[in-house]
């Protein structure tokens, strides 16, 4: 037997945690440490009988074979995106995991990341269907990424094969009629019929631990048959005879299959669809991340250092393995020069534009606010590297963003930077040495104030709700860190909620706050400097000009919009000065965009506030 997991959840609010995908990633981690838990404290009432026993739980009880240490039950992972094939088999490392992967039909978006991983893959054999578009100017319409999916779709097995064990399998198709089809299909594509026949009989059976009963025609084994009329299986015009299963003869007795080329009605000759053409011999044509030179020098330029040396007219930068090596007037490349060079007169070049707001590149959702607490979650589980979004955000300058949660909960999920990679996997993508962050939230958001009259029951409800919440968690935070250090005392859950929250009060974890009003952010700096936790960032800080002396004091970076104001009624009091003002008085400012359109324009945020 196997398990199975599949990252998906609710889609509604009202249904619970989790709601998003990363909320997904979450359950699933605690609920390997609650399974560990449980065991332990089995365990440790072996040894201290008169210590309560853990209740019994059937569930985490089945996943002890999954857990294993030696022989482990193999677990099911279906992802549901390529991007997340990746995170199933990182995830499944983390945790333990002994995983087999169901192929998700876009292997072809990413060969080089496919190839990385080193789990079985269980192949559906459903191909997407191709429209038939009554006017030819309809296929304007048609992207040229839905052509490659169409084009793809039935190569994918051999695209598999060709690095991992395989197994094919009708999950997934409609009408389970064209799965022999499909794998003729397949076959015409690239896959071999000795490796097909494998994938339907002998892999499978070892990815179930099942070969000593199944997958060959053996003494001793199951006899399990398909009998097949004509020249052979892989026809998909030849009729199957018959089945045997553990012996017994089943015959096949449905109704001769239709000619082919009729529609079995009137006889009449029907047209074969015609094949899609090929786009490219192989997706590594098409695919594949836009690597930089090695060296690079920059001429004639007026470079803004946004350092010492201020801004240099006529300038020029070396850049040798993506590091400046110099920056000046009048450098010349060296003889051995192995790069290009570019005239850059009349241009003006800045460092990297770094947003520090942005959910751009985030996939599954960015909230999980069914829980007035999500620190649980992580962004970076779920950093979407194939959204145009990148491209387009490149284009306009920007290099590093700070990608967020959303504010829909007073304590939301875990931040990850990433530097805009573009054709990177999403591992490659994160800034790995940059500091990690939580999302917190303020105001109307939290309190739930717009989400409607049906939305009443989910703690806090009002403003001074919210900073009791504050109090609550982060006293539990505290509780749970000196916990910690108890010796001789029962096995402690491991609580990834709390631990996130203990990373801030240890100093490990910065503070990204959604924040409107002045009130609510004297207030929140206040409860923070109780539990002697400094703010990173207060995100928007509209009313911060009211406030800028204290924000400057406790110590805050202030990340502003450069002209949003009075687009709902917390903001009223919003002005395009607030940046200005605040850094006036010592406060750290920073523009940020909170918008994917507005992130190709951070220049002109900038210039807004100039």
């Amino acid at each position: 037997t196997v398990q199975h997991l599949a990252f998906s959840g609710t889609t509604k609010r009202a249904e619970g945690y989790p709601n998003s995908l990363m909320g997904v990633i979450a359950v699933i981690r605690q609920t390997v440490f609650d399974a560990r838990h449980y065991y332990a404290m089995q365990t440790w009432h072996k040894a201290h009988p008169a210590d309560a026993r853990p209740e019994y739980n059937p569930s985490l009880e089945a996943l002890r074979p999954v857990l294993a240490k030696t022989v482990q039950q193999r677990i099911v992972i279906e992802s549901g995106s390529v991007l997340m094939l990746n995170r199933a088999q990182v995830l499944a490392a983390e945790l333990g995991f002994n995983p087999i992967l169901v192929a998700t039909g876009q292997e072809w978006r990413r060969p080089q990341l496919i190839k990385q991983i080193k789990a079985p893959f269980i192949v559906p054999v459903v191909f997407p269907a191709i429209p038939e578009l009554p006017e030819e100017d309809d296929w304007n319409q048609v992207s040229l990424d839905q052509l490659r999916g169409w084009d793809w779709a039935p190569e994918i097995p051999a695209m598999l094969q060709r690095d991992h064990v395989i197994a094919l399998t009708t999950h997934g198709l409609s009408d389970r009629k064209v799965f022999r089809k499909n794998i003729a299909r397949t076959i015409e594509r690239g896959l071999k019929e000795d490796e097909a026949l494998a994938a339907l009989t002998t892999e499978p059976a070892r990815m179930m631990g099942a070969e000593k009963q199944i997958g060959t025609i053996e003494k001793g084994k199951l006899a399990n048959l398909t009998i097949v009329d004509g020249s052979g299986w892989f026809d998909p015009e030849n009729e199957i005879d018959s089945v045997w299963i553990e012996g017994r003869h089943y015959a096949n007795d449905s109704p001769a299959p239709e000619k082919a080329g009729t529609d079995g009605k009137d006889g009449k000759k029907k047209e074969d669809p015609k094949p899609a053409p090929r786009i490219a011999q192989s997706p590594d044509v098409f695919r594949g991340p836009l690597l930089s030179p090695k060296n690079v020098i920059i001429q004639n330029a007026t470079i803004w250092t946004c350092g010492p040396e201020g801004v240099i007219t006529n300038g020029s930068i070396r850049i040798a393995n993506g590091r400046f090596v110099e920056v000046g007037r009048n450098l010349n490349p060296p003889k051995s020069f192995d790069g290009i060079v570019i005239n850059a007169k009349g241009m003006h070049v800045t460092p990297g534009l770094i947003d520090c707001h942005s959910h751009s590149m985030i996939l599954g959702g960015v909230n999980e606010g069914t829980l007035p607490s999500s620190a649980m979650v992580r962004i970076g589980d779920v950093v979407n590297s194939e959204t145009e979004n990148i491209f387009r955000q490149l284009a306009g300058g920007l290099t590093t963003a700070n990608l967020l949660h959303g504010s829909a909960n007073p304590i939301g999920g875990q931040n990850q930077v990433i530097k805009l990679r573009h054709g990177a996997p999403p591992d490659d993508m994160k800034f790995t040495k940059a500091p990690s962050g939580i999302k917190f939230a303020l105001g109307e958001n939290v309190k739930q104030s717009n989400w409607g009259d049906d939305k009443t029951t989910r703690f806090p409800q009002t403003r001074m709700g919210v900073k009791t919440f504050f109090n609550n968690r982060f006293t539990a935070a505290r509780q749970y860190l000196a916990d910690q250090l108890r010796e001789d005392a029962a096995p402690m859950r491991r609580n990834l909620e709390l631990e996130a929250i203990g990373e801030i009060i240890n100093g490990k974890r910065l503070i990204h706050c959604h924040s409107y009003r002045q009130d609510e952010m004297l207030i929140f700096m206040r409860t923070m400097e109780r539990f002697g936790v400094k703010i990173g960032t207060l995100q928007h800080v509209l009313e911060g000009y009211k406030i800028a002396d204290e924000i400057a004091a406790h110590g805050a970076g202030a990340s502003a919009f450069s002209d949003w104001w009075a687009y709902k009624f917390e903001v009223y009091d919003a002005i395009p000065y607030a940046g200005s003002l605040m850094h006036a008085r010592g406060a750290i400012v920073s523009f940020n965009s909170d918008s994917s359109d507005l992130a190709r324009r951070m220049n002109l945020e900038a210039a807004k506030a100039v």
